[in-house]
């Protein structure tokens, strides 16, 4: 829907081109072979006894239940998530862990051999430890839940147990070291060993245990529960202001990745430090707009073509962050992204979606070159909502071919690429190009496609976006991409005629399938020179492909708006609402048009519900922070969601949602800053008319003129 005006140089985009700097447009990537990672891994295993209950509930005291269904397997944290990466395909596994010399151990590494190399330091007298786990449904609509009761084994790794054969061995060819916060003895001695020789670590931290804090401030990437970082953290109150405070604790990390449930996860890269006079904005709030951005653009469920994939994440681009006391502040990217929502009936046992998330982000990170965190978590969304599917943490486990391609070379390709949304609403897709034996130039354009990307001015860009397209093979994908990028670049520069030119060239390229992002900024260009109709049916051809159609309609229906068809511009928006009733976006739009056609009521009904709209009821933490894996935790969250509901209607009567201290979604339009260097500019000044009780209102042109628009009703 970012339809730009020329007033900045790098507008605050929710939906259409990209608008940072540093990553400006969309790159697809050119694939290249590489050698085969070798992760490492240290941590517990065990064996799981899983029980799926025949009455689907929790048995009361003294009752006598049968199951329907029973599985003897292996589990723990680094096991799963080892067997996700080797899963996954191109990376050797290697697991370093104590077992006990009781039967059970011997079913442990005879289990993993299968997909994990083992190197067990057999611990005599000792035994291994299992967990009962209870599989029964849920109050939520019958959802499947899961009651895990653990019997730690009295095997440890021990810091005297890893000897310089021992680690002479377990580093070898590894270019990551996974640590799944456990055996943290003898994980200390293999992390200082692995920073020695500079290879990167990877920490979990599940739960607060002893030394724990020791082995996470070693870690290149810490990957945490939804719970630790309070528990960790307990004087920082939230969850983001306790992120904050583990981030700039752990200073070695250059990625902290926190899951949220059923909601999705929250990623940090961390950037060059911040200035001491720079102003930052709350984790709190950049994470609740990344989300909502995220839920706006894209279902929690896209379809492309016969592939369901999860959402897209949203991301910050490189902001200045701090908590909400406005203390640990840092300069990171912030990444939202959404989990993958499994039909009703589809999800079959949890345990381990989070050993299967965390696997996929260790997949990616073995390979430094080609990482990109956004990516990263988006394969990790779909490996864990496909694990769910089946019983025991590893028997679902998707291998790397069932995976949809397009995570895959996301997460995976060399020179992957995705551009950072500074309001996030979606980030690029990539499309991988391979070049034949024939074309000569492909490690040029490699060179030239990540120059580009990286440059940090736009003259260095267009400079090499330029050279890509003078050595492109004719006809060729690279030759499309390089050219729908420099475009896109152009777009966002406001070099409007260039940018119709590079994207048209890039459409006609691809033939009969144009790429359905191109076609999207290409209209965002012509509606930039007045060339509106022609704007409409690239909006329209866009919104054929399904994980751009909201955004492509929401950009159809602000044309519709500013070329005053007004009756399509509503109905337009009305249908993406019936889609979607939270598309914040839409809501706000609605409620204007409404107020400048005059009718009065359904603009401020609409603008109600906006403000009703999001996650907690406008609180600024969501009652799915109450969830939890106790009985109890159901009770919490009814009674924290009732407590949010009385807040924000108590608020809303006396006028003091402010002072509640409750973030509403209207709040966020509460002026036309939000919109103005997105929506053309029409639909700003009806906007800024509703906003100020007026038949009138004004908004920046695409001429660098404000303009008045009058709304005669």
């Amino acid at each position: 829907m970012s339809l730009q005006t020329p007033s900045r140089a790098i507008a605050r985009d929710c939906v259409g081109t990209s608008i940072s700097r540093r990553r400006q447009s969309r790159a697809r990537a050119i694939a290249h072979s590489s050698p085969m990672k070798t992760i490492l891994g240290v941590g517990a295993v065990g064996v799981d006894v899983l029980a799926e209950l025949d009455d689907g509930v929790l048995p009361l005291p003294d009752a006598k239940v049968r199951a329907t269904r029973a599985l003897f397997t292996i589990g723990g944290n680094v096991a799963n998530g080892l067997t996700t990466c080797a899963r996954l395909g191109d990376r050797a596994c290697v697991l370093l862990t104590a077992l006990g010399d009781d039967a059970r151990g011997g079913d442990v590494a005879r289990e993993l051999a299968r997909d994990v190399r083992v190197l067990p330091v057999v611990k005599t007298r000792t035994t291994t430890g299992y967990t009962y786990i209870m599989i029964a449904n849920g109050v939520n609509d019958g959802e499947k839940t899961r009651t895990c009761v653990h019997t730690p084994g009295s095997a440890t790794l021990e810091g005297k147990d890893v000897d310089a054969k021992t680690l002479d061995e377990a580093l070898r060819d590894v270019s990551l070291v996974y640590f799944d916060g456990r055996h943290i003895d003898g994980a200390l001695v293999v992390a200082r060993e692995a920073k020695r020789v500079k290879t990167r670590v990877l920490v979990e931290a599940e739960r607060v245990r002893g030394n724990l804090t020791e082995l996470l401030r070693l870690g290149n990437f810490i990957a945490t529960s939804k719970s630790y970082p309070s528990s960790a953290y307990q004087e920082a109150g939230t969850t983001m202001d306790a992120m904050c405070a583990m981030f700039v604790d752990c200073r070695e990390a250059k990625f902290m990745v926190t899951t949220l449930g059923a909601r999705g996860a929250i990623g940090l890269e961390r950037a060059e430090e911040s200035s001491a006079n720079a102003m930052s904005e709350s984790l709190e709030d950049v994470a609740r707009r990344l989300e909502s951005s995220a839920a706006a653009a894209v279902s929690d469920q896209e379809t492309m073509g016969r592939e369901r994939m999860p959402g897209a994440p949203a991301e910050s681009g490189v902001v200045n962050v701090c908590d909400s006391r406005g203390k640990n502040a840092f300069r990171a990217n912030v990444v939202f992204a959404p989990a993958m929502k499994l039909a009703k009936g589809e999800l079959v046992d949890t345990t381990g979606a989070g050993d299967a998330f965390i696997g996929a982000l260790a997949h990616a990170y073995a390979d430094e070159e080609t990482f990109n965190l956004a990516s990263a978590m988006r394969l990790g969304a779909y490996v864990a909502a496909m694990k769910c599917k089946s019983m025991g943490a590893r028997a679902g486990l998707p291998r790397g071919e069932d995976v949809p391609k397009v995570l895959m070379a996301n997460a995976a390709s060399r020179r992957s690429t995705m551009a950072a949304l500074v309001a996030g609403f979606a980030t690029w897709t990539t499309t991988s190009y391979s070049a034949n034996a024939s074309e000569m130039n492909a490690d040029e354009l490699a060179a030239l496609f990540d120059r580009a990307m990286r440059a940090p001015t736009y003259e260095e860009a267009e400079e090499a976006w330029t050279r890509a397209i003078e050595i492109a093979p004719k006809n060729s994908s690279a030759l499309s991409a390089a050219l729908s990028n420099r475009g896109t670049l152009r777009l966002q520069y406001s070099e409007w005629d260039a940018a119709v030119d590079d994207l048209q060239r890039a459409v006609d390229l691809d033939g009969d399938r144009p790429d359905a992002l191109t076609l999207n900024n290409l209209g965002n260009a012509k509606g930039a020179l007045n060339r509106w109709d022609e704007a409409m049916a690239d909006f329209l051809e866009a919104s054929r492909t399904e994980n751009m159609r909201a955004i492509a309609q929401a950009n159809y229906a602000l044309a519709a708006f500013q070329t005053r068809r007004d009756d399509l511009a509503i109905a337009t928006a009305k249908k993406l609402l019936r889609k979607d009733p939270e598309y914040l976006d839409m809501r706000a739009l609605l409620s204007a048009m409404y107020w400048s056609i005059g009718d009065i009521d359904a603009a401020e009904g609409e603008w109600t519900y906006l403000c009703k709209s999001g996650r907690g009821f406008g609180a600024k933490t969501s009652a799915e922070d109450a969830r939890g894996d106790d009985p109890a935790s159901d009770i919490r969250y009814a009674s924290t969601l009732l407590s949010q509901q009385f807040a924000q209607q108590f608020a809303e009567l006396t006028g003091g949602v402010k002072e509640a201290g409750l973030d509403t979604p209207c709040r966020l339009y509460k002026t036309t800053d939000t919109v103005a260097n997105r929506w053309p500019p029409r639909a700003t000044a009806a906007l800024d008319a509703f906003l100020r009780v007026q038949n009138y209102g004004e908004a920046l042109d695409y001429d660098g003129l404000v303009k008045r628009f009058d709304f005669n009703f």
